[in-house]
């Protein structure tokens, strides 16, 4: 899976120093199945790592991210329709007066690795775990991340395609929703008919990481082993084994 440019809506910032409380409240409640999510942000970007992703049913389009700096640009929005995820590593960077820069992480599931190798699939977790897997590519054992109706809004997207199924590129986009059996979340720009779309029966990307804009579930969710975490300094991937540890 190459990187893929995507785009959205105007989005309102999450704060991350006053908004912190209500943050890690809501992802207690979602957590336990009471709440769904909307983690979006305006023009500044957030990093998302997971070492697997199984999903069945996707659709995307391209479209327009007007931020709140003005500077349109070109993104992707996916909506799959059910999901599972082998480790979640979500990272945000916010500069906040006297304290500097800090960095927010959301970890979820096994831990995820510090890096994954371009072109191979992911194999193990970020504690050397193997991960296991069918003769489909559909991830086996436990303690993985579940989800159903999740969009994510992104500007690239990397990974292996791992025994993808299914897939129609250069589909009308304003049909893609109803191919995969999704709709897409309310007050989002809706596709036009004849730009492109895509849709998938079954996407398996091992590796995966990308920028994104938002992630926004509609659906129930399950976050075995969540985290939240505010550090002090710059935060990457490669700290996300040790902070799902520790």
């Amino acid at each position: 899976m190459t990187d893929a440019r995507m785009g959205t809506r105007r989005r309102a910032l999450v704060p991350l120093a006053g908004g912190l409380a209500a943050l890690v409240a809501m992802f207690q409640l979602v957590s336990s199945n009471v709440l769904a999510v909307n983690f979006t942000t305006a023009n500044q970007e957030f990093e998302l790592y997971s070492n697997y992703l199984q999903g069945a049913q996707a659709a995307g389009f391209l479209a327009t991210n007007d931020t709140a700096t003005g500077q349109d640009g070109g993104v992707a929005e996916l909506g799959i329709r059910s999901a599972k995820l082998a480790g979640l590593c979500a990272i945000a960077h916010e500069s906040i007066p006297v304290v500097g820069e800090v960095t927010l992480m959301i970890l979820a599931g096994v831990p995820v690795r510090s890096s994954f190798a371009n072109g191979t699939n992911t194999t193990t977790d970020g504690a050397g775990n193997t991960l296991t897997f069918d003769a489909n590519g559909l991830l086996t054992g436990g303690n993985h991340i579940t989800a159903s109706n999740l969009f994510v809004n992104s500007r690239s997207l990397s990974g292996f395609g791992n025994l993808i199924s299914g897939m129609n590129l250069g589909q009308s986009a304003d049909t893609v929703d109803a191919t995969a059996g999704i709709q897409w979340p309310a007050g989002q720009s809706r596709p036009s008919a004849g730009n492109f779309g895509l849709s998938v029966d079954r996407l398996n990307v091992g590796g995966l990481g990308g920028d994104t804009y938002g992630i926004n579930l509609q659906g129930a969710i399950t976050l075995p082993n969540l985290k939240i975490k505010v550090l002090p300094g710059r935060k990457t991937q490669a700290d996300c084994p040790t902070q799902a540890a520790g």
